[in-house]
């Protein structure tokens, strides 16, 4: 079945999760991973932004999500897929392969377009929309590779108008302008945008 892509729902689910550690036990659905838990962060995004995540903190709610985890809803079974035992497949949890595999032909899981890449000043902010994914080469990481990602709460037209959550160090809302000012450290971007995917279910 095709599976259209909803920003908000992503949105809701990223406002949601993005200070994992302020989030009580009962009500975490996935793996964390202090310190290591961006691309893992951003594919639960891109999973309710598809319909994998019902909203809703309440008991009921919870354990419904806590099924459709298990039972690999809008996930792809042994291709890309979380967990709540470990960080997931490698397409779901590592920065590189989840953009390639997000980008590639498929016949079934998320489907993205690359918006854009290149450095702070060749991209205009104007172009990031809500629910895109930005990832970030990260010089101190390994220098030249992409290594961060970020989520999109909110567009806007320049820079400190844009927010996004993300894990690795966790945030909340924090303008993409944080990111921008640390240029050295993080000299490139490009951006993803997801839409309508076939799933199995």
């Amino acid at each position: 079945m095709v599976f259209s892509y909803n920003p908000k729902i992503g949105t809701a689910y990223a406002r949601a999760y993005a200070l994992y550690d302020r989030v009580p036990q009962q009500n975490r659905l996935f793996f964390y991973s202090m310190g290591n838990d961006c691309a893992n962060f951003i594919s639960q995004c891109v999973w309710a932004g598809y319909g994998g995540w019902i909203e809703g903190m309440d008991t009921n709610t919870v354990d419904a999500n806590r099924q459709r985890i298990k039972s690999h809803i809008r996930m792809a079974p042994f291709i890309w897929y979380g967990s709540a035992d470990f960080s997931g497949s490698n397409k779901w949890c590592r920065v590189v392969e989840f953009h390639t595999y997000a980008l590639s032909d498929k016949s079934f899981g998320p489907q993205a377009m690359k918006i854009a890449e290149g450095d702070w000043k060749s991209i205009s902010p104007g172009i990031i929309r809500e629910g895109d994914v930005i990832q970030l080469v990260v010089q101190s990481y390994i220098p030249g590779q992409y290594g961060h990602s970020l989520y999109v709460t909110k567009g806007g037209r320049a820079w400190h108008d844009i927010l996004i959550c993300c894990h690795s160090y966790d945030r909340l809302d924090v303008p993409l302008s944080s990111f921008v000012m640390l240029a050295d450290q993080y000299p490139r971007l490009r951006v993803m945008r997801f839409v309508s995917s076939r799933f199995y279910k």
